[in-house]
């Protein structure tokens, strides 16, 4: 009896893990897509500038982040590596054998940190299972291993990431409700483990507050201290539409995914604007040469299989606002 109860935790903590890694939050958009065009927000997008499609795939892709020449990064997770789009649009391969790698960031010293999903979520449709399960590495320029697993204990699905300017890294663990810190040192700690859909993750632009996307609840902000850690868990705000990944401006604002488009905010949580999408929004960034193209992806699109699961769309829209320049995303 016992063994039989064990086994079924097992199996249903691997079902729930595969939904989390590949159901969509909400259900994609189906048929053909319409053109979408934006209306203004003061200082951040003029009216009627249009969110162009420039890439579709169905293995999925998560965490877009922008290279210091301006050039996009793509982790394709399924698809076992990160492509690199330039200013037209081009798509070349960057990184492959990333074991399912679903997001990236860039430390003060130029290498690539990445979080490696490995199988974490059920091997993907026609990929053999993985060596490696999920991991905090370095992609580039020399690949290693930073963190496996924590007291002992293997990752789960690992979400999102972002780097501070001392070093250290924040990222996400939804399945335990935990954002975990890996500092200059080395050293790794468990920030906190009360995020109960710990997922998208941004610091401030003086890095004194920290906030992470928790589901239904929004977005909750904690105080940062020298250590790394966090205190003084309280509501940041809570966008309609949802929330998913995000990211920052020159000017400390915040921008949101939603399954509405993306979210703009004050640098306080008060709501600006809506940059609308074909699509629910799942991750963005910005890049090119000034940080003031907006890149965003959207779940599913008008292949054949684009209302799987794993059916991903990318878009860009050209903005007034200017992405933060001191941290690449």
């Amino acid at each position: 009896m016992k063994t039989k109860f064990v086994l079924l935790l097992v199996f249903s903590f691997l079902a729930s893990a595969s939904a989390f890694s590949q159901a969509p939050v909400v259900p994609p958009v189906t048929g053909p897509e319409k053109q979408t065009v934006t209306t203004a927000i003061p200082g951040i997008v003029s009216a009627g500038r249009k969110v162009e499609r420039i890439w579709t795939g169905n293995m999925s892709a998560d965490g877009l982040i922008a290279l210091p020449d301006g050039t996009l990064l793509l982790p394709e997770q399924g698809a076992d590596r990160v492509s690199k789009v330039d200013r037209n649009d081009k798509i070349t391969l960057y990184l492959e054998d990333t074991n399912e790698t679903g997001a990236i960031a860039i430390d003060p010293k130029g290498r690539i940190i990445a979080l490696e999903r490995g199988g974490a979520g059920g091997s993907f449709p026609g990929q053999p299972p993985r060596a490696r399960g999920p991991r905090l590495s370095v992609l580039a320029p020399t690949r290693a291993t930073l963190a496996d697993n924590f007291e002992g204990k293997n990752f789960g699905i690992l979400a999102d990431m972002v780097s501070d300017k001392k070093g250290g890294i924040y990222f996400t663990e939804p399945m335990t409700a935990s954002v975990y810190y890996y500092s200059p040192a080395g050293k790794l700690t468990r920030v906190t483990n009360q995020n109960e859909a710990a997922n998208g993750i941004m610091l401030t632009r003086d890095e004194k507050t920290l906030l992470v996307t928790n589901g239904p609840k929004g977005i909750l902000a904690w105080d940062v201290q020298a250590d790394g850690s966090i205190q003084n868990p309280r509501l940041f705000a809570n966008p309609e539409g949802g929330v998913d990944g995000l990211g920052i401006d020159s000017e400390g604002r915040i921008y949101d995914c939603s399954r509405l488009g993306i979210q703009v905010m004050t640098a306080d949580g008060k709501p600006l604007g809506l940059i609308p999408m074909p699509r629910p929004a799942t991750t963005l960034a910005f890049a090119g040469p000034d940080k003031k193209t907006l890149y965003m992806i959207g779940r599913g699109n008008d292949g054949p299989d684009g209302t799987g699961n794993l059916a991903r769309s990318l878009y860009k829209v050209q903005l007034v606002a200017q992405g933060f320049k001191d941290r690449a995303k």
